[in-house]
């Protein structure tokens, strides 16, 4: 494979635990608790689909967008100052970039707070770009989001492989027809058997690309 599509959070950046409370911690603000079945459904959706969600629900006055930053907000400093990358990632980018492997991100999450981690922990110089569902107006549910990225990148179906933990995001990159790393995200236990299924490779750790 000479072209790699990379998810960031929690397949290249330990950051999945400090979106596991975000809502609860969110939600508390304006005195609301968060139940089982609520926290299950936001662990599959989107930031935007989140803030949408706690609206409908709570009749939060703010607005989808002002609820989306409030927050991005409360996790900027995690990402600036704290979120590590998983262990062997820089190891096995900089494998792919000696072999002259061009490699993207194509992520949910924004650039106003994922590029300060990425440049912290040097990892910016490794990709040809960063794409983002919002800037490409399609949601990772959607496999075109994968083929426009492809594209962009310069590859094709046959020597492009995409780097995923999101079940959803698995299940519609397999749906396009890609090649799929699954890599290993604690937070998600119960997704581990279906996503093992779907992938065509399944990952505990980048050491065992090495």
């Amino acid at each position: 494979m000479k072209y790699i599509i990379f998810d960031l959070d929690g397949t290249l950046i330990d950051s999945m635990p400090v979106w596991k409370n975000v809502g609860k911690d969110y939600l508390s603000q304006y005195g609301f608790e968060i139940t089982q079945e609520i926290d299950d459904r936001i662990k599959r959706q989107t930031l935007p689909e989140t803030a949408l969600c706690f609206k409908e629900l709570f009749h939060i006055p703010q607005t989808v967008d002002e609820i989306v930053t409030e927050i991005i907000a409360m996790v900027a400093e995690q990402y600036a100052n704290v979120v590590p990358l998983k262990p062997f990632v820089k190891e096995y980018l900089e494998k792919e970039k000696q072999n002259g492997t061009k490699m993207c991100i194509l992520t949910a999450s924004e650039p106003n707070y994922i590029l300060a981690a990425m440049e912290r922990l040097s990892i910016l110089p490794y990709f040809d770009f960063i794409a983002t569902c919002t800037e490409m107006g399609l949601s990772k549910k959607d496999p075109q989001v994968f083929i426009e990225t492809m594209q962009r990148l310069g590859g094709t179906m046959q020597n492009t492989m995409v780097f995923e933990d999101a079940l959803y995001a698995i299940r519609s990159a397999k749906k396009g027809g890609f090649y799929v790393v699954a890599v290993a995200e604690k937070t998600r236990p119960a997704d581990f058997e279906e996503i093992q299924q779907l992938a065509d490779n399944y990952i505990y750790s980048y050491e065992e690309l090495l």
